[in-house]
């Protein structure tokens, strides 16, 4: 099998401008990514960045705060051999929890959990998910709330648009949702949820599909989204739509300055906000339909 060479990027951005630019690389090159003391580090296949330097740059020029001009200024580039990238990658994710229960445990890490321990094992590969991120945190928080304070039991039906790794299908479907889909129309996000949903022993509980919110038929109790604003705002009326009478939408992936519109959006279309939650510069959105 031929080893494949990784470009390193580094972007000293600064710890307050990480959080959005970070969103916004793992949005668009699907990749996860590391946060530093100077900014960001993500991995691309060296193949795949030969094409990407001058998107690299589109990007951080178009970034609030960052100077028209900078864009090269801000990155470093370096080259990493496949076995090295990998084990970097490795160092940099540990098991971390998240919430009361929450365990969320890297394939290649062992630990000792409780018996009160709900324990995602995750491999995140080109896929965005890992649970460092304050709003991937958000979102299993809020699950955790939502099964403590159920009113039915089972739980229902959940859709997770954008599900990436399939973190938020896994925990969903460990909190007692019977009837788990998770979406992406990324292809490689599917190939890297599918894998996770097998290692964690979901597959008769979860499916996921390559599709878009509006492939999906059907209603669910509860759909959850952690991608961006912009998105969320187009796909309002689908995903509005997608929901049961009485059910939740939870958005997430939404900076702090961003909520109102996303608010807005959304409740002109009858949907009323019940709650919030904040990490950071990030906000969680909580309506019901």
């Amino acid at each position: 099998m031929m080893k494949k060479n990784w470009t390193r990027i580094d972007i000293a951005c600064g710890t307050e401008g990480a959080d959005h630019l970070g969103a916004v690389i793992a949005d668009f090159f699907g990749v996860s990514v590391e946060f530093t003391d100077a900014g960001i580090r993500f991995y691309l296949e060296s193949d795949r960045f030969a094409g990407q330097r001058k998107r690299i740059r589109e990007i951080l020029e178009s970034t609030p705060g960052i100077e028209p001009g900078s864009g090269d200024l801000l990155c470093s580039f370096s080259e990493i051999p496949d076995e090295d990238w990998s084990e970097t990658w490795k160092a940099h994710f540990k098991p971390l929890r998240i919430g009361s229960h929450f365990l969320i445990v890297p394939t290649w890490e062992t630990v000792n959990a409780s018996p009160n321990d709900l324990v995602i094992r995750i491999d995140p590969g080109r896929a965005f998910g890992t649970g460092h991120h304050e709003t991937t945190r958000l979102c299993l928080e809020w699950l955790e709330s939502h099964a403590e304070n159920r009113t039915t039991n089972p739980l229902g039906s959940l859709l997770d648009v954008g599900t990436g790794s399939g973190i938020l299908a896994i925990g969903a479907a460990l909190l007692g949702f019977e009837n788990v889909t998770g979406i992406d129309n990324d292809p490689e996000a599917v190939e890297v949820a599918v894998p996770n949903i097998e290692l964690n022993r979901l597959s008769d509980k979860i499916r996921i599909l390559c599709r878009s919110p509006e492939e999906i038929t059907g209603r669910f109790d509860v759909l959850i989204s952690n991608i961006q604003s912009m998105p969320l705002i187009e796909m309002a009326p689908t995903l509005i739509s997608k929901v049961a009478g009485g059910g939740r939408l939870v958005l997430s992936g939404i900076l702090t300055e961003q909520a109102e519109e996303v608010l807005d959006e959304y409740g002109k279309r009858g949907a009323r906000l019940i709650g919030t939650r904040s990490a950071g510069e990030w906000v969680l959105l909580d309506f019901e339909k």
